[in-house]
C-alpha cells in the first residue's frame, strides 16, 4: 500500500474538537448551573482550548508557516489569561468580558487565517466556521450580560458553540485521519503544503 501520509494533520484538530465537546455535554446535563459552576467549567474550557492550540502552532511552525504560528499562539495566550482569569475571579461579568474578548479576538485571528492561509495550511480551511462561531458567541455573551440573563444564559450560549465547533472539527479531523491512512503524496495535506 506504501507509506503513509504523515503529514495530515489530524491530532490538533481532533484534540480542540475533544475538549469542545466535553465542556459543550457538560453543559447539556448540568441542570442549574451557578457562578460557581460557570467559572470554573467556563474557565477550565478557555485554558484547554488554550492548551491544545499549541500542537497546532507547533504544527504550522514544523511546516515553515511562521505568521500562522505567531497568531495561533497570540489566541493561545488571550484564551489562557482569559481561563486562569475566570478561575480566579468566577463570577458572570467576569466571564462575560475574559471569554468575550478571547473569543472575538480569537475568532477574527481564525477569519483572517482562514482567508489568507487555506489554501497553504490545511487546518486552515476549518477556521471560517470556528471564526464566526467565536466572534458570533462573543456578541450572544454581551447581549445575555445586557439582558442580565445570568450563568446559566452564558453557560448554555458558550456550550451552544462549543458542540458547534466540536461537530465541525471531529468532521474534519477524521478526514484528515482518513487521509493520513492513505499513500504519501496522494492526500489533500501533501498536496497544501506543496502550494506556496
Amino acid at each position: 500500500m506504501g507509506e503513509s501520509n504523515h503529514g495530515t494533520p489530524w491530532v490538533p484538530i481532533l484534540l480542540r474538537s475533544a475538549v469542545a465537546a466535553a465542556f459543550g455535554i457538560l453543559t447539556v446535563f448540568w441542570q442549574q448551573p451557578g457562578e460557581g459552576v460557570l467559572g470554573m467549567a467556563g474557565g477550565l474550557y478557555l485554558l484547554l482550548t488554550a492548551v491544545v492550540l499549541w500542537p497546532m502552532a507547533a504544527l504550522a511552525g514544523g511546516l515553515g508557516q511562521a505568521r500562522i504560528r505567531s497568531l495561533v499562539l497570540l489566541e493561545a495566550a488571550l484564551y489562557a489569561l482569559a481561563g486562569v482569569a475566570v478561575l480566579a475571579l468566577r463570577s458572570a461579568e467576569v466571564f462575560c468580558v475574559a471569554a468575550g474578548l478571547a473569543l472575538v479576538v480569537g475568532g477574527a485571528v481564525e477569519l483572517y487565517l482562514w482567508k489568507t492561509t487555506r489554501a497553504a495550511f490545511l487546518p486552515a480551511r476549518d477556521w471560517l466556521i470556528t471564526g464566526v462561531v467565536g466572534v458570533g458567541t462573543a456578541l450572544i455573551l454581551l447581549a445575555v450580560q445586557l439582558m442580565g440573563l445570568g450563568a446559566h444564559a452564558m453557560l448554555g450560549v458558550t456550550g451552544g458553540s462549543a458542540i458547534i465547533i466540536a461537530v465541525a472539527l471531529a468532521t474534519s479531523g477524521l478526514g484528515a485521519r482518513w487521509d493520513a491512512r492513505q499513500p504519501a503524496g496522494t492526500g489533500p495535506a501533501t498536496t497544501a503544503r506543496q502550494k506556496p
